[in-house]
């Protein structure tokens, strides 16, 4: 790998609680020239390796995750930041060719490439397959603002993960706090929603045809015990929270286009409520749901994520970008990772 490959990239960590896999993705971008930016909300302080110049820690016990990330914006040096789950591993290379994207192209904000799932196994076998297939070609170029942020609807690809420009990520996190500093809302997929609709506000985004990153598949993840944003939506019990998260919006599409706040309020709304998905996906997706959740019917749940996996590594072969197939220096380097770290 190229030394001083990504000198202009900041990657961001927010650990919690798995320090076995903070310490491989610690291991996997030396010499890489990436910063490493680690705001850590576990209960206990990290004890491993964290010497360098590249490499700064900070530890938050029990904070939430946009709290310490807010925390630590002011540290973010770099022109580009991306965020890295602890689980997950951005790739290097794909990291480069969205900065390079951003260099030539001063109207977008966000760039990204191809994702791939996988799955540590026995005998040290991982299994990849690929991710967000219906969006691998995905570009969001409208001029206006408001017309990006309709543009998003039924574009399953998170942008959470992708790369950002400095200035973009600190504006996005500017209007999740109110004027005494306090968080306007709490729950995670209300957060990374948010963060689809802000970082759109901001600039243009485009799907880049290069492998970008690999995330785990962890069963008992956080995201698991987090109240659906549906539900929130919804729900009277829940009705500060989304009013929380409708305000920070409109605080974004207010700093983006300058109409009012009560105009902003009403298009944050309608963006809001809006299905992300057609009819007959979402039916899918609630059936399969239920199948996992039932201990008799489990066998249906796994027929059918064996179903879609073979249709994702159908509609991606030979595809470069989606090295399911294939054994690459990037799959290699990510294998070698996880299987030389002792997990807990």
């Amino acid at each position: 790998m190229c030394p001083g490959l990504l000198d202009n990239v900041t990657i961001l960590i927010p650990a919690h609680n798995r320090p076995e896999r903070l310490a491989r993705l610690i291991s996997y971008y030396r010499g890489t020239g990436a910063k490493l930016l680690i705001p850590d909300s576990s209960a206990k302080k990290y004890s491993g390796d964290i010497d360098g110049d590249n490499i700064i820690y900070r530890h938050y016990p029990d904070t939430h995750m946009l709290v310490k990330v807010h925390d630590v914006l002011g540290l973010i040096t770099t022109p580009y930041v991306a965020y890295c789950a602890d689980d997950d591993f951005a790739v290097p290379e794909g990291l480069a060719a969205a900065a390079r994207f951003l260099d030539m192209n001063p109207d977008y904000c966000i760039a990204q490439g191809h994702y791939l799932t996988f799955t540590p196994g026995r005998d040290r076998r991982i299994d990849f397959s690929p991710r967000y297939i219906r969006n691998f070609d995905c570009r969001i170029d409208a001029d206006n603002p408001l017309d990006r942020l309709s543009a998003e609807k039924g574009m399953y690809a998170s942008l959470l993960y992708a790369l950002t420009r400095t200035s973009t990520f600190k504006n996005i996190y500017s209007h999740c706090f109110d004027d005494k500093g306090e968080l306007l809302f709490r729950n995670l997929f209300l957060a990374e929603e948010y963060f689809n609709h802000a970082a759109l506000l901001e600039g243009k985004y485009v799907t880049l045809p290069v492998f970008y990153s690999a995330r785990e598949r962890i069963k008992g993840s956080a995201t698991d015990f987090t109240v659906p944003s549906s539900v929130i939506k919804t729900s009277p019990e829940y009705a500060d929270e989304y009013r929380g998260f409708l305000r920070a919006l409109a605080n974004s599409i207010v700093s983006a286009t300058g109409i009012t706040f009560e105009e902003a309020i009403e298009k944050a709304e309608i963006v809001s409520r809006a299905p992300v998905d057609t009819p007959s996906i979402l039916f899918k997706r609630r059936v399969n749901s239920i199948l996992a959740k039932s201990r008799w019917l489990r066998w249906a749940s796994n027929l059918s994520e064996w179903r879609y996996h073979q249709k994702g590594l159908k509609a991606v072969k030979g595809m470069d970008s989606y090295p399911c197939h294939i054994i690459t220096p990037q799959i290699e380097k990510i294998i070698s990772c996880v299987n030389s770290t002792k997990m807990e």
